[in-house]
């Protein structure tokens, strides 16, 4: 989590800088801003035993 919120400051430093980053710069950015919102509900539902019902209570 340390490595999201950190890219996520750099996002916006950026923004209060009116700082436009370069193409490698914010595609680096937002690849470690990204990992942790996409892993992390992934990895709940792939390696916890979930029952049906709960399933179907979502």
């Amino acid at each position: 989590w340390v490595s999201v919120c950190r890219a996520y400051l750099v996002g916006v430093r950026w923004h209060h800088a009116r700082q436009t980053p370069r193409l490698e710069e914010y595609l680096s950015n937002i690849r470690a801003a990204m990992t942790g919102p996409i892993l992390l509900p992934a990895h709940f539902f792939l390696y916890q035993n979930i029952e049906e019902q709960a399933i179907q209570k979502l």
